[in-house]
């Protein structure tokens, strides 16, 4: 377990919400890593799977998505 200092910003698809990583939980290399996030509309902590999270857009980047539905 790894506490994130500072929280990482991420969109999780799962809840529509963006939030921040507070802590990562990595089993091992045969498990998804999970990531404990703060849901902004609810304030909800809850361990999301890396497969259901994006980063958030970065325009220095050029990281830019869409919003699927």
């Amino acid at each position: 377990m790894l506490q994130l200092n500072p929280p990482i910003p991420f969109y999780s698809i799962e809840h529509d919400d963006w939030g921040y990583a507070l802590l990562v939980l990595d089993y091992s290399q045969e498990h998804n890593t999970l990531f404990l996030i703060a849901l902004q509309k609810t304030g909800e902590l809850w361990w999301i799977d890396n497969t259901k999270l994006r980063m958030t857009e970065n325009w220095s980047l050029n990281r830019i998505y869409a919003k699927t539905t």
